[in-house]
């Protein structure tokens, strides 16, 4: 196994035990190790809140049509806040992650009357479905956490190749600026960061247009950016968080 499996296998490892943790001290904890709440319920409410204002953006929603009918994907489903917001408005969502409380949000789902949902544990760097099966891709703080560039590059890949034509990816990743005045004049050329950093901080920093550039490479049209928020609705739009936000269209075939 090379040094780089071994990096996203430990960092796996390192995610997994501790949502295992949180999960062990109670549900309460568990949700609220992925979005900072204090209860179940308010990672609930608040899962609904993230959906509405940085999932299915204006821009969003010209492109897709009959929701009802549509199958959505997210990356990093995580305790299933906002997976269980979107199970409202998608026939059916498929949630990935690397970690093993698969039964533990199926269950959390259930309590709340979702069932149109397919949970999936990948190994961290693929999305393990069939090409072109998605109309809608989503992901919110969870590819800031990754391991490395090159991983993030593969979600993209990915992205594209399991959008079916005229679908549309909204992806979060971590905001460039985030980093000190030197450290994005050292790392500017090169477009990102990967950051030592402890287990649920951000990881990863990327510049927007080396984002931009890799989506066009691989096909993409460009539809939106745009910075995320702390908390909303609580501060909007004062407390601007440390993600920006790219919104892609996978034209249709001609």
């Amino acid at each position: 196994m090379s040094n780089k499996s071994l990096s996203d296998l430990e960092h796996q490892i390192r995610y997994s035990t501790a949502i295992r943790e949180a999960r062990i001290k109670g549900m309460d904890v568990f949700q609220g190790w992925f979005d900072t709440s204090k209860s179940a319920n308010q990672s609930l409410i608040r899962g609904y809140w993230d959906f509405v204002f940085h999932i299915i953006k204006p821009k969003v929603c010209e492109y897709i049509e009959r929701p009802e009918n549509k199958i959505a994907l997210e990356i990093g489903y995580g305790g299933g806040r906002l997976l269980n917001a979107a199970c409202s408005f998608f026939k059916q969502v498929i949630g990935i992650d690397i970690h093993d409380e698969k039964e533990t949000v199926k269950n959390f789902l259930r309590s709340q009357n979702k069932y149109n949902f397919i949970l999936i544990k990948t190994p961290g760097r693929s999305i393990d479905i069939d090409s072109e099966s998605v109309d809608f891709i989503y992901s919110f703080i969870v590819l800031q956490h990754l391991p490395t560039f090159e991983v993030f590059s593969n979600y993209l890949k990915e992205a594209y190749r399991c959008l079916k034509s005229g679908g549309v990816a909204q992806l979060y990743f971590g905001r460039f600026s985030k980093l000190n005045p030197l450290d994005q004049l050292i790392f500017f050329l090169k477009g990102y960061k990967e950051i030592e950093s402890p287990v649920n901080h951000t990881s990863l920093v990327i510049r927007l247009a080396k984002v931009e550039e890799m989506c066009r490479n691989l096909g993409f049209k460009i539809v939106d950016t745009g910075p995320s928020y702390k908390g909303v609705p609580d501060g909007y739009p004062h407390r601007r968080g440390g993600q920006n936000f790219i919104t892609l269209l996978k034209p249709t075939k001609k």
